[in-house]
């Protein structure tokens, strides 16, 4: 009968396993910590026109935040937007996932001028119609 014998973990060794398990098992997995939060957020894409017409993209979790921080300037204003006031928000999109919304917001930048003010002409009918059937 042949033998099935393992090596037998040094002490050293076992004691680093345990040490491993007993950190992973010790992260908070409840709705308040990091891991939850980051599951739950979802992501939107967005357009803002400056006032020399120029068209800006990107992404974020709350769109009227980074809006509202692009207008104001400040540290967190994109550096393309800075001194290029008014702005105007003209579409946003939610997305879902961090992932797709970076590949969301590639794809729309590298669409042509005219097929960024196409999507977002269709974006505020699409919006106008649902205002709309609503009434």
């Amino acid at each position: 009968m042949p033998s099935t014998a393992q090596p037998v973990p040094s002490k050293a060794q076992s004691q680093s396993r345990s040490h491993s398990r007993s950190k992973a098992q010790s992260q908070p997995l409840d709705a308040g910590g990091i891991a939850a939060k980051k599951a739950e957020s979802l992501w939107s894409l967005y357009l803002i026109r400056c006032a020399n017409g120029h068209l800006y993209a990107g992404i974020t979790t709350d769109v009227t935040r980074r809006f509202n921080e692009h207008q104001s300037c400040g540290a967190k204003a994109a550096k393309f937007l800075r001194g290029k006031g008014p702005l105007t928000l003209m579409y946003q999109e939610l997305v879902g996932s961090h992932g797709d919304a970076l590949r969301r917001e590639i794809a729309v930048k590298k669409l042509s001028r005219a097929k960024k003010l196409a999507l977002i002409e269709t974006g505020s009918q699409s919006v106008t119609q649902v205002i709309h059937n609503a009434s």
